[in-house]
């Protein structure tokens, strides 16, 4: 079943800003476990009970995230509050689809104020697209 959510690009362009001005920044936990080694499509489990790693060095981004609604926020170690963007029709205190998700965009897309960033989740892809005004 293909999901797609849309977010205001003004929206989008200030998050990457906030995470591009940080002096550190998150990684998700995939992010983590590939910094220490792990291969995420093997078939030990065990090996990601065990990872450690600091958890920060990511390049400036994103984490679309659904455990609330969904929604971008930056991975910026410290943000402010209120710095998160909702897709459209998605804002909610409830968790959207089966599991929590937390996927890595990297913050090198181009995006305008006036853009429409659409991400669309089909199975295991995600697609990043702009609808332009």
């Amino acid at each position: 079943m293909e999901e797609r959510y849309e977010f205001e690009g003004g929206d989008v362009l200030r998050l990457l800003k906030e995470s591009l001005d940080a002096p550190v920044r998150l990684m998700t936990e995939a992010q983590r476990y590939v910094a220490a080694g792990v291969n995420l499509l093997g078939d030990d489990p065990q090996a990601l009970e065990d990872v450690e790693h600091p958890g920060t060095g990511a390049p400036p981004g994103l984490w679309l995230m659904n455990d609330r609604g969904v929604y971008l926020r930056s991975n910026a170690r410290k943000r402010k509050e209120e710095s998160v963007a909702y897709a459209r029709g998605y804002r909610a205190e409830v968790q959207t689809g089966e599991e929590a998700v937390c996927e890595f965009i990297d913050g090198a897309s181009l995006v305008l104020p006036s853009d429409i960033l659409v991400i669309t989740i089909s199975g295991k892809r995600m697609k990043l697209s702009l609808m332009r005004q």
